[in-house]
């Protein structure tokens, strides 16, 4: 590589200085590329001008060669001449060469047959040697069955001392470990007989075992303890469980679980779980200290796989009406007490794995899934919801409204609410609330708030939809009066708003203990109540809406029309000059001092001027394009009239007539002037400025401008 390298760099040192638009050294790069190149220069000045330089790189390129050739001549000769006779040394050597490989494939091959024949050699004697052990193994076995059968027969015959126990079960241990390679050895009888001495060293264990448990005492458990290291030393763990079951667990459970205990019993579930908690008090106290309290005899589990597995299956089948959900009462005390019944057994376990363990547990599962939680929480909800929908239906009778002598108490005026606020409680108060179901439960909370929402925007739109002032209630009298249902429906969703953070912590206090660890689930409660709360909060603007009709129609509509009625009451009726202000101010300003002095109070002094606000400027721009349409129409019904003078008598007749006495024109514009007035006044008292009321300004302009009393007075 490097005597090609040295090559090119002479041929680039003959070649010409002429500049290239592409850079020489490219071509000597060993991972050198087409494309590489070609995409390297693209922004030469032209393929053409990349073309031909290419062209004059190649025949500097010949040139070099051919004087490198020439220059080297005398080397490209020798080169041929010392190939000369090269096949004739290759032929030579090739037919050694392959002879030498016949050979060592020969070899080869005897090595192959040799290894074969050794590996077969190796294999029957592994033969030979399981068969030699499993001959001694058929040997100990006979000799272990005779060594079993004395010790039954002499030993352990009437006395049943531990150390005999013990040697019967090594010698068991040892027919175990050597049946294992001599069993297709063994005949029939000798494997019956092996059997038949197994059982009857588990009997005598199984009768040492129950002695021990009757002589056992928290100071003296040594044949106890002595017993259960014999079970692990046979590695019968399960064996001795299932003794303990049969003969010590089972009798005292059938005795105590029953339908007729159950019956009988003055204390009803909780006596019964009473009793079987005492069962490990009076006999698994010592086995619990030894296998489960410390680390002396592990591998035994007596309180879930002799104790529970008992009485959860005579609970299951002899005691079926624990699990009947048909009385919510009765079904939450039973399960309350079963889940007290279960913790106490979870506080005797050892650690958290053990607790884990029995939760986990095949018939700790079926247990649980007896209790039919869902129909329970249906029975609930049936009641609880079923309650709150009777208030809600009709939306507006007689009883919505609590009296005042009870809101002080309760803190709503409407009864749906309040009954809302005790249908939650419900959901969580002891006696109905269950953990294990926290999801239904918080659910149907929600869903009565959102129940709620739904019936106050039934009751809005039934409200704004009805024409009457009062809406009479099916059953008859008294009647509602829609201001006091909105202004009360205001107050009772700003309580309610302003609990809702109390209902949240309450939901969280309730709320399981692996879920109050779970970030994500919090938050998710507090996303549905922030939920909650934007719905509620929507309603008090169509409330205030609500609210701000009503005031219009009661005091606006009727009222400013009279305005109308102005030019017939002094149109050729000579009445006096006006004084004070007509009917109609009174009229409008009836309903809007009833709600500043009775019922602004419950909205707050805000929002009650916000409605105030509102309805004042509705009516006062009603009223200033009544007042405005009645001033047009005295305007031009005066320039008819003194068109029509002028024609009959000349215009100083008419003068003159009209400088003598107030015309009823003039009247008019004075009694709209005096009730403008009036109306500002008012509305000065009831707290909003001119400046605030719209058009109140422009009203009261255009009147001024419009009335004639000083040209009047001074005429006169």
């Amino acid at each position: 590589m490097q005597d090609q390298n040295k090559t090119f760099a002479r041929i680039d040192g003959n070649k010409n200085s002429t500049s290239l638009c592409f850079d020489k050294n490219d071509f000597m790069k060993g991972n050198f590329s087409v494309d590489e190149f070609l995409h390297k220069n693209r922004n030469a000045p032209s393929l053409e001008q990349l073309r031909d330089d290419l062209g004059i790189y190649l025949k500097d390129l010949r040139a070099s060669m051919i004087d490198l050739i020439n220059e080297d001549y005398a080397d490209f000769v020798s080169l041929s001449a010392n190939l000369v006779g090269l096949d004739q040394s290759i032929a030579d050597i090739e037919n050694p060469l392959l002879q030498f490989r016949k050979e060592v494939e020969n070899i080869r091959a005897l090595l192959q047959e040799c290894a074969s024949e050794v590996r077969h050699n190796l294999e029957k004697k592994q033969q030979f040697r399981v068969q030699k052990r499993n001959l001694q193994c058929y040997q100990k076995v006979e000799g272990t069955l005779q060594k079993l059968e004395s010790l039954l027969e002499h030993q352990l015959k009437e006395n049943l001392k531990p150390i005999d126990l013990e040697r019967a079960a090594l010698e068991l241990i040892q027919l175990q470990f050597n049946q294992k390679f001599c069993w297709d050895l063994l005949k029939d009888e000798q494997k019956k007989h092996s059997e038949r001495l197994q059982n009857e060293v588990f009997a005598k264990l199984r009768i040492f075992f129950n002695d021990a448990l009757k002589s056992s005492n928290s100071t003296c458990s040594e044949l106890l303890e002595r017993c259960l290291r014999i079970y692990i030393t046979l590695d019968a763990c399960p064996m001795a469980e299932q003794v303990f079951r049969e003969d010590i667990v089972a009798p005292y459970m059938s005795a105590n679980i029953s339908e007729h205990c159950l019956q009988n019993s003055p204390q009803g579930l909780s006596g019964i779980y009473g009793k079987i908690l005492n069962f490990i008090s009076l006999h698994m106290t010592d086995l619990l200290r030894l296998t489960h309290y410390t680390d002396k005899l592990s591998g035994f589990n007596f309180l879930v796989n002799s104790f529970w597995v008992d009485v959860e299956m005579r609970l299951e089948t002899h005691m079926t009406s624990i699990f009947a959900p048909g009385n919510s009462d009765v079904f939450y005390m039973k399960y309350k007490c079963t889940r007290d019944f279960l913790s106490k057994i979870e506080e005797l376990l050892a650690n958290d794995n053990a607790v884990r363990d029995f939760k986990q547990h095949k018939q700790t599962i079926s247990f649980q899934s007896r209790w039919n939680l869902p129909v329970y929480f249906q029975i609930c909800f049936q009641e609880i919801a079923g309650e709150f929908e009777t208030v809600l239906v009709p939306l507006l009778h007689a009883d919505m409204m609590i009296s005042k002598s009870k809101v002080v108490n309760i803190g709503y005026q409407l009864a749906a609410f309040n009954s809302a606020s005790k249908a939650i409680e419900h959901c969580w108060k002891e006696g109905v609330y269950l953990s294990e179901i926290f999801p239904k439960f918080y659910k149907l909370s929600v869903q009565i708030l959102l129940r709620l929402s739904r019936w106050i925007s039934d009751v809005l739109q039934l409200i704004t939809k009805s024409s009457s002032k009062n809406v009479n209630n099916l059953e008859g009298p008294p009647q509602i009066n829609k201001t006091n249902v909105l202004i009360a429906l205001y107050a009772d969703v700003q309580v309610l708003i302003g609990q809702l953070p109390q209902i949240q912590r309450h939901i969280a206090i309730n709320m399981p203990q692996e879920l109050q660890s779970d970030a994500d689930f919090c938050s998710i409660i507090a996303k549905s109540i922030a939920d909650v709360r934007g719905t509620l909060e929507s309603h008090l603007g169509t409330v205030e809406a609500a609210i701000v009709d009503i005031l219009i129609s009661e005091s606006g509509i009727e009222s400013v029309r009279q305005v109308k009625e102005l030019p017939r009451l002094y149109r050729k009726t000579n009445r006096d000059i006006p004084a004070k202000s007509s009917p109609y101010i009174e009229q409008m300003l009836r309903s809007l001092k009833a709600f500043q002095n009775e019922q602004s109070s419950q909205l707050g002094n805000v929002i009650a001027t916000n409605v105030l606000l509102k309805v004042c400027s509705k009516i006062t721009k009603d009223y200033y394009v009544a007042v405005k349409d009645v001033l047009t129409s005295v305007q031009k019904t005066e320039e008819s009239l003194r068109r029509l003078r002028n024609l009959k008598s000349g215009a100083t007749a008419a003068l003159t007539t009209g400088a003598t006495t107030m015309s009823d024109d003039d009247k008019i514009r004075l009694q709209l002037h005096v009730d403008v007035i009036a109306w500002t006044g008012e509305l000065a008292k009831m707290g909003l400025m001119p400046s605030q009321v719209e058009d109140l300004l422009e009203l009261n302009n255009i009147v001024e401008a419009n009335s004639k009393l000083k040209e009047t007075k001074d005429n006169q």
